[in-house]
């Protein structure tokens, strides 16, 4: 009995040990001293803002008192390895082709002009190490405190470390408040055409000013923008820093499909003052005396107020408004709340020939005659590209806008005067990079850009196999007939127009033009409008930036002290929302719904299909 005893009570004290040990083991380790762990957290974290996640050490850059050079050390070590241009064929001309056109097979067949062929890798791709949410900053934070600390912080305590090292490299949002006037005048001085406009309030005491509102443009976008395409997009986006704020930006895009920003201004909110603020500076500082401008936008309230204003520069005859499609379905698709009429109508308003938007509209009206009469009741020729007049240029949307929206999303959690230095330093690369591409084409002979070759060169395959029948050849009046669908086209080479509307939507000949020129052996190159050409596309990118030297050379600011908008702090407990909230433009137009693997039908999936047994 005792022995049996004793052996019971031997297991029991060997079992106890081993939780014991086990727990041991498990138990997390001690937590560092605070301070301890918000120094590493914000060495980490300036590792990461100056170094685009490679957590490279910047002591020496910390150790720099002037505020100037490390801000623009830290920006630039991001800037000079990305770029943001995504592939805007499919992005701004997205969802536009209709049944005749079979071209995505031919362009991978395309050869490029020989100065072109490493565009698209060099120009057209972003980099998504760069461009990152604040969770995974939080995470790539975490996980470098846990390997050298071996300690898991808890979020507050990265949040409050990487908020130190964002002060520690680029100044506190104050000082960064006083630091602006300067760098501003800076750019002006050694960048003579560069504009920027001030909106302050004077208090009594003459020696402190506060901030309301800034706008800038710089010379060599404003002398590019003589040899765009006449259309500018439009479009705000947040602050996520410890003032609110919005930044407002006008974008134009060049012959070969590539994004410029052309003015930027931040601004306290989205409203009728601040955006008839920003576009007047947009109109007399970049447009100038420069009519037939196509404004493309949403349908913010502010906005239509400030550009249907008597005398607007933005309405006809001196201007044209149109809204940004994505933006128009949505506020269609809030009000109906029916994924069908909303493709429908995206549809609609995506098609370039008048017969197809006659036809989508009718099947509008017979699935709900209201949808119909909502869509009619807005100005035809700003919502849909078949009544445009070709004043877009075949651009549908603002996503131009938004894609630079993505390059910013790194900076705008910055102080305010590290925001501007992005945007200076990425126009400074994008002229650096594209200006050679243009001497270099004019020297091996390129007359137009790959962005028009390509898709002149896929046209004229399919040119091939239409059928044509002359009926003035004096006039260069031509009926054809396309091999698929049979559709019969009417081109007029004296009116330059085809009954198609690509011609006049896109501004370079359709298949239906080329066939025509090919029976009358013309160079249908000269029907392609001069933005497309290496003429304009040199122009645009030839201007050139100055570096800005030491501080000691700057200019003094012209106010004694700006103070910050106290109005915008941020007082609400946590970090501000970095990603929108998903609303129904976030779903692809033109797309198919998700479908049920047996049936092929939309309203459920493989589970749910009514004839399963339950």
């Amino acid at each position: 009995m005792d022995k049996a005893w004793n052996a019971g009570t031997k297991e029991k004290k060997k079992k106890t040990r081993a939780r014991l040990a086990a727990s041991l083991c498990h138990r997390r380790p001690q937590s560092p001293p605070l301070h301890l762990l918000h120094l590493s957290a914000a060495g980490c974290a300036s590792s990461i803002v100056a170094g685009g996640c490679k957590m490279n050490s910047i002591i020496d850059m910390i150790d720099n008192d002037n505020f100037s050079i490390i801000s623009q050390a830290a920006v630039v070590t991001n800037l000079m390895n990305i770029d943001n241009d995504v592939e805007l064929n499919e992005i701004l001309e997205d969802g536009i082709r209709d049944e005749d056109d079979d071209e995505t097979s031919i362009y991978n067949n395309v050869e490029l002009p020989s100065t072109f062929t490493n565009m698209e890798g060099t120009n057209l791709t972003i980099d998504e190490n760069w461009i990152m949410t604040q969770s995974t900053i939080f995470r790539l934070l975490r996980a470098e405190i846990v390997e050298k600390l071996g300690y898991t912080p808890s979020y507050k305590k990265v949040w409050v470390g990487k908020q130190k090292a964002i002060e520690h490299v680029f100044g506190n949002w104050e000082e960064s408040y006083v630091a602006l006037p300067k760098y501003l005048g800076a750019l002006q001085k050694f960048n003579p055409g560069t504009i920027v406009e001030w909106c302050v309030s004077r208090s009594n005491d003459v020696d402190e000013v506060e901030f309301r509102r800034v706008f800038w443009a710089f010379a060599p976008s404003i002398k590019g923008f003589h040899y765009f395409r006449p259309v500018i997009s439009i479009d705000g986006t947040h602050l996520y820093g410890k003032y609110k704020g919005k930044m407002l930006i006008a974008m134009g895009v060049d012959g070969n499909n590539q994004i410029l920003p052309l003015s930027f201004a931040i601004v306290e909110n989205e409203s009728y003052d601040t955006w008839d603020w920003f576009l007047s500076h947009v109109k007399n500082h970049v447009v100038k005396d420069r009519e037939g401008i196509c404004l493309i936008s949403d349908r913010h309230g502010g906005i239509l107020k400030a550009v249907n204003e008597h005398g607007s520069p933005w309405l006809e005859p001196r201007g044209f408004h149109r809204y940004c499609l994505r933006h128009f379905i949505n506020n269609f698709y809030d009000k109906f709340h029916n994924s069908e009429l909303k493709a429908l109508a995206y549809r609609a308003g995506s098609q370039n020939q008048i017969r197809k938007f006659n036809s989508i509209m009718e099947e509008i009206g017979k699935l709900n005659p209201r949808a119909q009469q909502w869509l009619e009741s807005h100005p035809l020729n700003r919502w849909t590209l078949a009544h445009d007049g070709g004043r877009r240029y075949g651009l549908l949307t603002t996503n131009l806008s938004e894609i630079f929206n993505s390059v910013l999303k790194g900076a705008r959690f910055l102080p305010i005067t590290a925001c501007v230095q992005l945007t200076f330093y990425r126009m400074v690369h994008y002229f650096e990079v594209r200006r050679p591409l243009g001497s270099s084409s004019q020297a091996h002979g390129d007359t137009h850009t790959p962005h028009v070759v390509v898709k002149q060169v896929a046209l004229m395959v399919k040119a091939s196999a239409h059928s044509l029948r002359s009926f003035n050849r004096e006039k260069c009046i031509f009926e054809l007939i396309t091999q698929r669908g049979r559709n019969v086209q009417v081109v007029n080479l004296e009116q330059k127009t085809c009954t198609c509307g690509k011609w006049e939507a896109f501004k370079y000949p359709c298949s239906h033009v080329l066939s025509a020129c090919a029976k009358l052996s013309l160079n249908s190159w000269q029907y392609v409008d001069r933005c497309y050409s290496i003429e304009y596309y040199y122009a645009t990118w030839a201007s050139e930036f100055s570096p800005l030297p030491h501080e000691a050379y700057w200019p003094q600011s012209p106010f004694n002290e700006l103070l910050p908008n106290l109005e915008l702090l941020r007082n609400k407990k946590g970090r501000p929302r970095s990603t929108r909230l998903k609303n129904g433009m976030d779903i692809k137009e033109g797309r198919n719904a998700n479908l049920c693997g047996i049936c092929r039908q939309p309203g459920h999936n493989r589970k749910r299909y009514p004839s399963m047994p339950r």
